[in-house]
């Protein structure tokens, strides 16, 4: 058994909880403009995906099919990119609850903080500090992937 191996089932509980959320939170941002709802689907999808493909892990596999000694190390790409989007995720938040996003050919103005708008950053935050264990954890390991 590997020693990341419940906190990858934990992050990918979050990952599917933040889906959740997201998904809750989407059609109140679909009713104020198209362009938020769809971000929130994409989120909320691409959640879905990295939760499931963590529970799963396909790079524990090589390519006959055996079990890797110390497979995490070939899954650092992905705990980099689930870092990297989770990130903006609460970077687009904080920013559309400061300064309003004036990208896209519309400047929506500052949204505002409510208990259903937090749901999905309580969700994030946690999530965020798993992958970023998982990648400090994996650091080393990364330079023996062949």
């Amino acid at each position: 058994m590997d020693n990341n191996k419940h906190l990858i089932y934990w992050t990918a509980g979050l990952s599917i909880f933040a889906l959740v959320t997201h998904v809750i939170d989407a059609p109140d941002h679909l009713a104020e403009w198209w362009g938020y709802g769809t971000f929130f689907l994409i989120v909320a999808t691409f959640q879905f995906f990295y939760g499931f493909a963590l529970f799963i892990r396909p790079w524990r596999f090589d390519g006959e099919g055996n079990l890797r000694q110390n497979a995490d190390r070939y899954g650092r790409p992905f705990f980099i990119l689930g870092t990297t989007l989770t990130g903006a995720v609460i970077v687009v938040y904080i920013v559309t609850r400061t300064t309003g996003m004036p990208f896209f050919g519309r400047d929506a103005g500052v949204e505002p903080v409510t208990v259903l708008s937090l749901v999905p950053i309580l969700a994030c935050v946690p999530l965020l500090y798993c992958q970023a264990v998982l990648l400090h954890r994996t650091r080393n390991q990364s330079a023996k992937v062949a």
